[in-house]
């Protein structure tokens, strides 16, 4: 027998196969449940010679067995194989299908309907199941698409299944003029197309069986202790309430909108009509909705998109509360209502699977399914109460159709305040993501271990890195944050948002253990080795711990690096942070994980290697041939600036030597000035080779500019003390290392950071990675060979010998 995906385990091939049997399984079930119902309900009709009656029969029968069975039906799900339980519900549609059948052949009214009583039945007993084996096929990282699209499914299903039925039974009761003979052919076909189902349902790979209690009789009338079982968790209450909630709100807008289509037809001819067309649009709503939450959760679960969800379905139940039920707008809103409350439900549903105990979890999905009933029965209640007040007070206009409407909106919106005071971190996680998404264009690359403890590390240039790598990695990730700082209410929150794991500098073996038991638990931990945001724009040295964290979890290290941040307004480019307008919106970043080393592997000097590599990784992704990722790489160090003017010596050969320099000026809307003599009167900064370099230093000027010297001579130093000589490297035309000016501290108590050093020809350009002796990286795709005796210092320095 397959075991079930762990957490965090991507699904095997086998088993996402089997996700996609049971998704066509369900389909066709619905479809053929729906199906039946609908062509029994105008049946009956025909037979009666109203439908009133008829519906509320129906009504009576789909949501009875759910009140009635709902024990027995989570214990079975439990008890066996959510797959056999699934074979066996096939094996039963069949079986019912057919005796629908022979109750058409009979004509007998009252055997179609126990056939209908039986197909609902199934329904419930097969609920808990098919709900319930989402999560052992697909596992947790996938549970909330594989949710989604499920009801999506489902939903279209439904919908398809009520349309198609009334169609066939309407020709073919005006051709035959006999309401048994309409219904009796699509029945057979419809019986004979459930076969198939039953072989989609053994395709579905065996799961494991719950060690729950044998049956005994007493288990049929175990409504509340299912209940407890369900309400015993906080968390799982919470969240089986708001799924009735939803139920609850659906049940009541479907009902509403019927009475909305009785008064707009007086309940003639056209009452079919109007209400079919109501049903569709938000049935077809709801498909978009469970669609769009599928997308929305197909990298994990966010609970966050709820209250969002919430806080559009008040707003959109409002609207519709004041538009003409007669104008296409009602439709719109209709449908809009719809989608967001589709939305508002999924995350939930795919919570409670993915938080169940595995061996209850057919017990709990049934005790959900029971409180959803409730609810439905409680809307209808509630709107008849409406009506019947209403009917008595002499139709007031404040218990008209659309004043009703505002119950549900504000039921709506009360339901919302509620879930915002209870996960207040994951609302603004959603929303703070999203608007990174839409300001930021964020790629990932590389690979990613699936499973365990990851110790995720990587450089650390702007304050939004968290949101980019939480955007970026495919697994949530847990940030390191020092415990002191937990006492700023901006820094609680994110502490909040991240599920942070709180450490203390004063306790450092506490704090190396409790990011180890982080790592133990399963964890992706976050933790910038830096310990320092980088206002170079290059990787600063790094600090020692998470070696030791490393190898007391025994978990994989990545090296990771984010490309591109530098020059948004989080990142400290132009010597600030914040205060600045973006260049442009959907700016590109690319974050991307090197290969994982082994906790015995890692030490200060590989970690740095792999971290370059991964520089080199993400640069890659952005760049479109050698020249223009050497221009990318100049623009991520705090060096020549974008947007600036910076001068050449017009008799200087080096700057036309430096293919990405013409490249860095069309891209970042650098200008080069020409002058006969280097006067940092008229620019600031000066880049040139030999020449520059001869004519600054005969220079009488007293107070000079930036020099960035790619001469000669460039580690010797500048024989003028008025200009800030920041020595750089250039070979075959290509930039590998640049100095800088020390950077400014962005406030008192930040640490000193260098960006020149003496004998150092600049700090190794991030993009370039040192393999032994060769230089590798985009702007070289062939590798460059070093000279022997480079090295390469802790902060990234490049010295020649």
């Amino acid at each position: 027998m397959d075991e079930a995906p762990e957490l965090g385990r991507e699904p095997t091939r086998r088993e996402w196969a089997g996700f996609w049997c049971l998704i066509c399984q369900q389909t066709q079930s619905a479809f053929n449940d729906k199906f039946a119902q609908f062509l029994l309900i105008p049946l009956g009709g025909w037979l009666a010679g109203t439908s009133s009656s008829i519906v509320l029969v129906a009504g009576i029968i789909i949501t009875l067995p759910f009140f009635l069975f709902a024990p027995l039906a989570g214990w079975l799900s439990d008890r066996f194989s959510k797959r056999n339980v699934l074979v066996g519900s096939a094996l039963a549609q069949s079986v019912i299908l057919g005796l629908l059948c022979l109750a058409i052949i009979a004509k007998s009214l009252p055997m179609a309907i126990l056939a209908a009583f039986a197909l609902a039945t199934l329904t419930a007993f097969y609920t808990p199941a098919k709900m319930g084996i989402v999560k052992e096929l697909v596992g947790s990282r996938h549970l909330g698409f594989a949710s989604g699209f499920q009801q999506m499914m489902a939903m279209l299903a439904i919908l398809a299944g009520q349309i198609v039925a009334g169609i066939i039974f309407s020709d073919r009761l005006e051709s035959s003029g006999d309401g048994w003979q309409a219904a009796y052919g699509p029945l057979w076909l419809l019986a004979i197309l459930s076969l198939p189902v039953i072989l989609l349902a053994w395709l579905i790979p065996p799961t494991p069986r719950g060690s729950t209690q044998p049956f005994s009789a007493a288990l049929a009338l175990h409504h509340g202790q299912q209940l407890r079982t369900l309400w015993s968790d906080r968390t799982l209450r919470r969240t089986s309430f708001g799924m009735a909630f939803f139920w609850g709100f659906a049940g009541f807008i479907n009902l509403w909108s019927l009475e909305v289509a009785k008064e707009l037809t007086g309940g003639g001819l056209e009452f079919g009509r109007v209400s079919s067309k109501f049903m569709a649009a938000a049935s077809l709503g709801m498909v978009g909705g469970f669609g769009a939450a599928s997308l929305l959760l197909r990298r994990r679960i966010e609970l966050g998109w709820v209250p969002v969800a919430g806080v559009a379905m008040t707003i959109s139940t409002l609207v519709l509360s004041m538009i003409d039920p007669s104008a296409p707008a009602f439709l719109m809103a209709l449908a809009t209502t719809a989608f967001f409350a589709a939305i508002f439900l999924t995350p939930l549903n795919a919570h409670l699977q993915d938080r169940c105990p595995p061996d209850k979890r057919g017990e709990i999905l049934a005790a959900a399914s029971l409180q959803e009933c409730v609810a439905g029965v409680g809307a209808v209640a509630l709107l008849y109460g409406l009506g019947s007040a209403r009917d008595i007070l002499g139709s007031p206009w404040w218990l008209g159709l659309h004043a009703q409407l505002l119950v549900a909106a504000i039921a709506c919106g009360a339901i919302t305040i509620y879930i915002v005071r209870l996960i207040p971190a994951e609302l603004v996680r959603v929303v703070g993501l999203a608007i990174i998404r839409l300001i930021y264009r964020i790629r990932s690359t590389g690979s990613f271990p699936e499973k365990g403890g990851v110790l995720l590390l990587p450089n650390h240039i702007t304050w939004a890195d968290a949101f980019f790598l939480t955007a970026a990695c495919p697994r949530p990730v847990r940030f390191v944050m020092e415990a002191g700082f937990t006492g700023n209410t901006a820094v609680r929150i994110f502490s909040q948002l991240f599920d942070t794991v709180p450490i203390s500098s004063s306790k450092p073996r506490e704090a190396l253990r409790a990011s180890a038991e982080a790592l133990k638990e399963g964890h992706v931990v976050c933790i910038f080795p830096e310990g320092q945001l980088t206002r170079t724009g290059t990787l600063q040295e790094l600090k020692r711990g998470f070696e030791i964290i490393a190898r007391q979890a025994g978990c994989p290290l990545v090296p990771t690096w984010t490309d591109g941040a530098w020059g948004s307004i989080f990142s400290f480019e132009g010597n600030r942070f914040f205060t600045k307008f973006p260049y442009r919106l959907r700016y590109g970043i690319s974050v991307a994980f090197a290969p994982a080393m082994a906790p015995d592997e890692a030490d200060l000097e590989k970690i740095r290697r792999g971290m370059q590599q991964a520089s080199a990784i993400a640069l890659a992704e952005r760049a479109s041939d050698p020249a223009q990722a050497n221009a990318l790489q100049l623009a991520h160090v705090n060096a020549l600036q974008r947007g600036t003017d910076f001068g050449v010596l017009d008799t200087d050969p080096l700057p036309d030597s430096l293919t990405a320099l013409a490249i860095f000026e069309n891209l970042f809307r650098a200008i080069r000035r020409e002058s006969p003599f280097p006067d940092p009167s008229s620019e600031t900064h000066w880049l040139g080779g030999n020449a520059l370099r001869e004519k600054i230093e005969s220079s009488k000027i007293q107070h000079g500019g930036v020099f960035f010297d790619f001469s000669d001579h460039a580690k010797e130093p500048l024989a003028h003390s008025g200009w800030v000589h920041c020595p750089c490297l250039a070979i075959n035309g290509v930039i590998i290392a640049m100095s800088m000016p020390d950077p400014p501290k962005a406030h008192p108590g930040s640490k000193d950071q260098k960006g020149c050093k003496p004998g150092a020809l600049g700090i190794l350009l991030p993009g370039f990675w040192i393999d032994g002796t060769t230089l590798r990286g985009p702007a070289i795709p062939e590798g460059l060979a070093l000279p022997d005796g480079v090295t390469l210092d802790e902060e990234g320095f490049l010295f020649l010998p």
